[in-house]
């Protein structure tokens, strides 16, 4: 069976006190062929409980500085984007050296082959002509009679004399 932290701390420290209370006279305690005195087991049994107490605090410490990290994060990304921004005004996007100076890579120029372009006027062309297709078959409009029918009134029943 698995012990979480806090169930074996809580055992460890029951048995601190088990052993103060009922094992504080004995000589030798033998566990596992190993022999201990009531202070050895009892200070065994402690450094098990400062370890975990010091692993729970280095959690909330690392939870703590992740947490500011995050937040940072955010605010120098814009910075670095703004700098970047700066830096390129200031001395153009072609002074690669200069960005480099910075940490910053220039953009990278894409380039197309002309059997890209081609692929990409196939494709924009079919586009174009699927949309047109669509708009002609939305202003037909669906055949319908050109001259609506005439309302059917009821008869009007004759009136009874009394």
């Amino acid at each position: 069976m698995e012990l979480n932290r806090t169930t074996l701390q809580n055992r460890a420290r029951s048995a601190i006190a088990g052993i103060k209370k009922d094992l504080s006279s004995v000589a030798t305690i033998t566990l596992e062929a190993v022999d201990y005195t009531p202070t050895t087991l009892m200070a065994l049994l402690q450094s098990y409980i400062d370890l975990a107490d010091a692993a729970v605090t280095a959690r909330a410490t690392w939870l703590v500085a992740v947490q500011k990290e995050q937040a940072a994060r955010a605010t120098i990304v814009a910075v670095l984007d703004q700098l970047k921004a700066y830096v390129t005004l200031k001395y153009s996007s072609g002074a690669v050296d200069t960005q480099a100076d910075f940490g910053f890579s220039p953009k990278k120029v894409v380039v197309k082959t002309a059997e890209t372009k081609a692929n990409a006027a196939i494709k924009a062309s079919a586009t174009k002509a699927r949309k047109k297709a669509a708009a002609t078959a939305a202003a037909t409009p669906a055949t319908t009679p050109t001259t609506p029918e005439p309302a059917v009134t009821p008869p009007v029943p004759a009136p009874t004399k009394s």
